[in-house]
């Protein structure tokens, strides 16, 4: 899907046993073009895909 291509991000969904409280957890790769790391840490600059996933995401989340 061209959508996508741009998403260097996988989400994952778990849920504490002991709360049952559900939690979003974001993998990144390291090696997509807008994550970097330098000296003083690593960063992040999500492609407008990738912040249209999330919110699709969080929308999920909350609703629960």
């Amino acid at each position: 899907m061209t959508k996508n291509e741009n998403i260097h991000i996988r989400l994952e969904i778990s849920k504490d046993s002991n709360t049952g409280v559900m939690n979003l957890v974001t993998r990144f790769d390291t090696n997509a073009p807008n994550f970097t790391k330098d000296e003083t840490g690593f960063r992040w600059f999500p492609t407008l895909e990738e912040r249209d996933f999330l919110n699709e995401a969080f929308d999920m989340i909350a609703k629960k």
